[in-house]
């Protein structure tokens, strides 16, 4: 990497003043890094006919490398850790993550998901730019969210990143997915490589699993009323560090406990520029149409414009209690009376976690899988059957990069 660019070479020597200096200067240099594994099998995979190279990577993700016929290089080095996972990660921590997540509460998490940490992603035109690169921000928002919450629903729940199962072969996927539309971006003469980075970078990928979906979604949590102990926290830590690895986050960004996790975060928020124009459309498409609530369908049509304002307005609340004021303003956030809903919910949080603590609403375990089917359940009467796109289709939508 050449010298950094004017507006990130001043940010990193004002971010210095506030944060580790090596942290914030591996941050800066991991915004100038790809996937070199990844990229190099998508480059492989595109001389395929269509399709072939992702099911190449299936078989392999299920069966082993070793089962699969003429494998281009780096399949091996992509699916090693799928097998064989690094000596740092303890599986065992990263179930007891999940089931530190999961207990949590599945309207809960979902609130903290959609307005923490997808909104807390739009406030970055680091973030913003792969997403808006289709220009379709309205149309894609239900999908998007639907497509987030399916892969996080398959790569949290307890065993779901062990060797085989089923979360640890979707984020493997996910990494690709993102090489893809890194090179579909790269080969745009409209991305400015010198001024913005590499699209969906080594830091972007830190900072979507590590910021996005760990620190942003548990400080919402804990202002719902939901208490996680020092241990639960790291565990969570732990899972989400292992998400960022399968995803193709670089072991030197790895943070190594709950602390570091949140100095990274925080490191990073002071290298970024802000967002962009493109910001406040993605916030709007979110809030009016990035989820269904239940009663949406029954109104009569010329109800619905009316009943989609009154949606976004409630979810804004929520939005803007977890987001710094100026930045909320910035993003176009309604300032609404919702507002004052979450200390209202703060006491139900509060006597469910007295009644777990009390044994009267069953193991850890056993609300977990509760939590879970909840999801599941909602998550399949909202789906579209003529929804999914596969891998190879993924550089016509370059939205399925959210995170």
């Amino acid at each position: 990497m050449g010298a950094l660019p004017d507006n990130l070479a001043r940010m990193v020597e004002e971010a210095k003043l506030d944060h580790a200096p090596d942290l914030v200067d591996r941050l800066a240099a991991g915004a100038f890094r790809g996937d070199p594994v990844a990229d190099s099998l998508v480059a492989s995979f595109k001389a395929m006919p269509g399709g072939a190279g992702w099911r190449m990577l299936d078989e392999a993700l299920l069966h082993g490398v070793d089962a699969v016929g003429a494998a281009p290089p780096h399949l091996a080095e992509l699916v090693a850790s799928a097998f064989e996972p690094p000596d740092w990660v303890d599986l065992d921590l990263v179930d007891a993550g999940a089931l530190a997540f999961w207990r949590s509460g599945g309207i809960n998490i979902g609130l903290a998901l959609m307005c923490g940490s997808l909104a807390y992603g739009y406030q970055s035109a680091r973030l913003t730019r792969p997403l808006a690169a289709t220009g379709r921000l309205t149309q894609m928002a239900p999908r998007r969210l639907r497509e987030t919450g399916r892969w996080v629903s398959a790569a949290t729940k307890p065993g779901a990143l062990r060797p085989g199962a089923e979360g640890l072969r979707a984020t493997v996927r996910l990494r690709m997915v993102h090489a893809l539309i890194r090179a579909h971006l790269l080969e745009s003469p409209d991305w400015d490589l010198a001024s913005w980075g590499v699209p969906i970078s080594a830091s972007d990928s830190l900072v979507t699993a590590v910021g996005g979906f760990l620190i942003v979604p548990l400080r919402a949590l804990q202002d719902l009323g939901v208490r996680l102990s020092p241990a639960e926290l790291e565990a969570m830590t732990h899972q989400w560090t292992w998400i960022a690895s399968l995803m193709g986050t670089p072991d030197d960004l790895l943070p190594g406990s709950y602390g570091e996790a949140r100095a990274a975060l925080d490191a990073a928020l002071a290298l970024d520029e802000g967002p962009n124009e493109d910001s406040p459309k993605l916030m709007h498409a979110l809030l009016h149409y990035g989820t269904e609530f239940p009663f949406e369908k029954r109104l009569p049509r010329l109800a619905r414009r009316p009943g989609r304002a009154v949606k976004a307005r409630f979810l804004a609340g929520f939005v803007r209690r977890w987001m710094d004021a100026e930045m909320a303003d910035r993003l176009g956030v309604p300032n609404t009376q919702f507002t004052r809903l979450t200390p209202m919910l703060r006491p139900l949080a509060l006597a469910r976690e007295v009644a777990r603590a009390g044994h009267l609403l069953g193991s850890d375990e056993r609300i977990a899988r509760f939590e879970l089917a909840f999801v599941e359940r909602m998550a399949a009467m909202r789906a579209e059957p003529d929804e999914t796109i596969e891998p190879h289709e993924a550089a016509r939508e370059p939205v399925l990069s959210a995170a």
